[in-house]
């Protein structure tokens, strides 16, 4: 398939930066997709990564004036022997266009032609899907998705080269003013630079060990080991987790930022899309994962 691109483009030599994102989704599964292309000038095209499911996401590939040119879902899962993994690229299909109906000005999306599967991956093991373009640009695009090890077993995990320690969620539980908020992510961990849940109708609580500019973090949120307390608008709110919240020490100080308009743009918890609104955590090495 040959990707679609505007007139104005074909003068130029689209250049892709190589970029690289580690993802942590709620199904526990850590990742990280980096994009490779032939050629060294500037690039039109925007990369974005969006939730589909809780083990899946989008991944659009937009031009100068926002159009879609291409996207592809993703999704990752841990096979039943509970060591190894496999990775599926799929076709953008029905559920993408309901989503994003004016992704390409009305016109279907140009997508996978058939799904494509890994084989079983242990932690570590990287599958590639090569990204169609028009020839006339002799370039060559692929992403290449690679499992992260598992991070949840001790104090001093963490991943090298990080600028920021991690912070993580396992199996989350949180309660406001005293009482439990519904969850069905028993179980279920997560780990990244930041990390994040969502309570349906109180929006989305963003975490961070350092100060973020781009967002009102405030430094509200004290661990200790398994507890996350903070008070948000007159509003207690007290996590416990499974394992220690802090990767690199037990006790500390971290960021809060509370977004009460938050809806998260996919089911980060079911296969179904349309059931999106019950709580859920997630983990990235970007706010722009869910934040504009």
């Amino acid at each position: 398939m040959i990707m679609r691109l505007p007139t104005a483009l074909l003068a130029v030599w689209l250049c892709l930066a190589q970029d690289s994102s580690v993802i942590s989704l709620s199904n526990g599964i850590r990742f990280r997709i980096t994009q490779h292309r032939d050629g060294s000038t500037p690039d039109s095209l925007r990369v974005e990564m969006k939730s589909a499911t809780g083990s899946s996401f989008y991944r659009i590939f937009r031009d100068q004036t926002g159009l879609a040119v291409y996207a592809y879902e993703v999704a990752l899962n841990r096979l039943p022997d509970g060591s190894h993994f496999q990775i599926v690229a799929k076709p953008a299909g029905d559920e993408f266009a309901a989503k994003f109906p004016n992704a390409d000005g009305g016109k279907p999306t140009p997508t996978l032609a058939m799904p494509l599967e890994s084989p079983p991956l242990g932690e570590g093991g990287q599958f590639t899907v090569e990204i169609p373009t028009n020839p006339g640009f002799f370039e060559h695009r692929s992403d290449v998705i690679q499992v992260q090890p598992d991070v949840r077993a001790g104090p001093s995990s963490g991943s090298p080269g990080s600028p920021q320690p991690l912070l993580r969620f396992a199996a989350l539980r949180v309660s406001v003013n005293d009482k439990q908020v519904a969850s069905n992510n028993a179980g279920r961990t997560v780990v990244g630079q930041f990390v994040m849940f969502y309570i349906p109708r109180r929006g989305g609580f963003f975490f961070s060990t350092q100060p973020v500019t781009s967002r009102p973090f405030a430094q509200i949120g004290a661990v200790d080991r398994l507890e996350l307390k903070f008070t948000v608008d007159n509003d207690n709110y007290d996590c416990i987790a499974t394992s220690n919240i802090l990767t690199q020490s037990e006790r500390g100080q971290i960021w809060v930022y509370h977004d009460p308009n938050y809806k998260p743009e996919g089911s980060w918890t079911k296969s179904d899309p349309k059931s999106r609104d019950e709580f859920f955590t997630a983990a990235s090495d970007s706010l722009g994962w869910w934040l504009p």
